[in-house]
């Protein structure tokens, strides 16, 4: 589902590849490669060593499962602030999973240590609370109806969001790089309701819907009521042609180990 509804991610994928400018002989880390289809395309880049790593085990059996036969590719299952890598790689590339590091700095340690000399980290990712206003909106009526707004009342957040460039700027800078580009730009595209659907499930249902977000057990009338919602929530945001602006905050940022 994901390879098949993560549009949005895919065309900030490509916006991000093109800000680190990927050589044909660099070695590269796709950290949060979820199933592959990025690491793939970077690839095809560079006829250096490419290794796609995700916390998700099953990410990356989807992932292997759809080797092309690339010599220069390999996935590993790992954690983002547990690497183990050391001066292996020119770029460390992370497309829409910087937002789920809820240690940051733990991951860019892991980040910086794996860089060669002169390395480069790109990342994109959501930026700031309303880094969609579309699904916040949609979500607030969730917090809102009596029939789901007690359990979601124990919902923990799972996301880091910053608010600024400033922000993000500091946080490289504190973790010993040098930031070359740092930009929040807001993207919007258009989409039918249905998709709207589909491309919130995934990326952020995997937060709103996730037992390891709450402190109390979700059943499945919760699961439900929360869905049934948010699709409603979308269909009220399209126009007379059934279309919804899609909006994104999205924070682009290249760095540079020095």
């Amino acid at each position: 589902m994901y390879e098949k509804k993560a549009l949005v991610q895919k065309s900030a994928a490509e916006v991000l590849l093109g800000l680190v400018s990927i050589k044909e002989d660099e070695n590269v880390l796709d950290l949060g490669c979820g199933s592959g289809r990025t690491t793939r395309e970077i690839a095809r880049c560079t006829k250096g060593i490419v290794v796609g790593t995700d916390i998700s085990g099953s990410m990356i059996k989807e992932a292997i499962s759809k080797d092309d036969g690339k010599p220069n590719i390999s996935f590993l299952v790992k954690d983002a602030e547990c690497l183990g890598f050391r001066d292996s790689f020119d770029v460390v590339f992370c497309n829409s999973a910087f937002q789920w590091f809820s240690r940051p700095k733990k991951v860019l340690k892991q980040c910086f240590t794996a860089l060669k000399t002169g390395g480069r980290i790109g990342i994109q990712a959501p930026a700031t609370a309303m880094y969609c206003p579309n699904f916040v909106t949609a979500v607030e009526k969730v917090r809102n109806n009596p029939a789901t707004k007690n359990i979601f009342g124990f919902f923990k957040n799972p996301w880091m969001f910053l608010e600024s460039e400033g922000e993000y700027r500091s946080l490289f800078e504190k973790s010993g790089f040098e930031v070359v580009t740092c930009k929040i730009v807001k993207e919007s595209a258009r989409f039918a309701a249905d998709q709207v659907y589909g491309i919130y499930q995934s990326g952020a249902e995997n937060g709103y819907l996730n037992q390891a977000f709450y402190t109390v057990p979700l059943t499945d009338a919760y699961i439900g009521t929360f869905c049934d919602l948010v699709k409603k929530a979308f269909k009220e945001q399209a126009d007379e042609s059934g279309m919804v602006n899609l909006t994104f905050n999205r924070i682009y940022l290249v760095a540079k180990k020095p």
